[in-house]
């Protein structure tokens, strides 16, 4: 009888090393599934609030001073001795019409004033003569009140001369623009030898640094405000802040109302803000609820209207699918308005919700963007 105990004997060893091997695969296996914790884009509730609670609209900046000037007469601009940037005194030449027709005008009114007033001289010998014959009852009572007459037209023919002549002489003057105040040149419209019209603007100047904002504000938004509400302004580079001076009285286009804010005098000495600049007025929203609003893309939306989830980061660095009542409407900015479940400091999955699930390890991920924002990570 033959036995087979060398071969058993070999067969558990090779059972041996195929089940070190098997061991050590799983091992490694095991190893390689460990997930590094995934980047995620967030936001903290309540750092959004501020900006959500304001309303933001686009106002114009206008020095406070400022005129268009103009000739009250057509003409020929034979001068205009000023520049964009001069700066200039009041009562200083800034242009000059060709004078010549209100010179020759003003010689006409001048000569008929001299024919009037030898009239008026005349009249009033004749009237003289005809009392004197009248008294010895010379003439009738009739020639006599026909010399009067003669006398007092005589008078109204040199008053209007003399109105004719003050209207020639000040068309005479009024061939040069002078500056009404110190300031500056802002705007050169026409050039010399250019035939303008009556009105026409020539030039722009405003004086100082003085600036404020106009801005038009829809009815429901300007009815609750009142002179010396406080406003934000922005610029591409900087803040500032704003007061409201005045409101107009009326509408524009049915809903709009003119509002006029002050620019602080040192905001309005920055390089940075010039008239006729636009800048962002923000004010605060009144009507804005106490509840957090964070972006619609972290809503998930349950079966029942305002029920809802988002996930939250942990400081553990662990997902959570937290329930939150949201309003079924989206605001301003794509904005979805949270009433229950989040409190301020929370840091909720704003992106790639979908791809997420229950304590699943997260971290957030700093934006690669050259954007601005309240986010504080990037989903992928």
């Amino acid at each position: 009888m033959r036995t087979h105990s060398q071969p058993t004997a070999g067969f558990i060893v090779l059972a041996a090393v195929a089940s070190a091997l098997a061991l050590s695969a799983c091992t490694q296996s095991a190893t390689q599934v460990a997930a590094p914790p995934k980047p995620v884009k967030t936001e903290v509730v309540g750092a959004s609030r501020a900006r959500a609670s304001a309303d933001s609209f686009v106002g114009t900046l206008r020095a406070r001073q400022r005129s268009d000037l103009g000739f009250e007469a057509a003409g020929r601009v034979v001068a205009i001795p000023v520049e964009v940037g001069d700066r200039v005194r009041a009562g200083q030449v800034l242009a000059r019409l060709d004078e010549s027709p209100a010179r020759w005008r003003l010689n006409k009114a001048e000569a008929d004033r001299a024919a009037a007033a030898a009239a008026v001289v005349e009249r009033r010998t004749q009237l003289q003569q005809q009392e004197a014959l009248a008294r010895d009852k010379i003439i009738s009572q009739t020639a006599l009140e026909s010399a009067r007459a003669a006398h007092q037209l005589a008078q109204s023919q040199l008053a209007a001369v003399d109105a004719a002549l003050a209207t020639a002489r000040r068309d005479l003057a009024l061939t040069h623009i002078t500056a009404p105040f110190d300031g500056e040149v802002v705007a050169r419209l026409t050039q010399p030898f250019s035939d303008v019209a009556p009105g026409q603007a020539i030039l722009q100047i405003q004086a100082g640094n003085a600036l404020e904002v106009v801005a038009m504000l829809p009815d429901s938004v300007a009815a609750p405000l009142s002179s010396g509400d406080s406003a934000q302004g922005k610029s591409d580079t900087e803040s500032f802040p704003l007061t409201l001076e005045r409101l107009s009285a009326r509408s524009d286009n049915g809903s709009l109302v003119q509002a006029i804010f002050r620019v602080p005098q040192s905001a309005a000495g920055s390089k940075h803000l010039r008239s006729g600049g636009v800048v962002s007025v923000e004010l605060p929203n009144r009507n804005a609820p106490n509840a957090v609003t964070v972006p619609a893309p972290a809503v998930m939306w349950g079966d029942k209207p305002g029920h809802a989830t988002v996930f939250v980061l942990d400081q553990a660095g662990k997902l959570q699918r937290r329930p939150v009542q949201a309003g079924t409407a989206v605001q301003r900015e794509g904005r979805v308005t949270v009433s229950q479940g989040l409190t301020a400091g929370d840091r909720v999955v704003v992106a790639g919700t979908a791809f997420l699930h229950e304590g699943q390890l997260a971290q957030a991920q700093p934006m690669q963007t050259l954007l601005q924002g309240t986010a504080e990570g990037a989903a992928q």
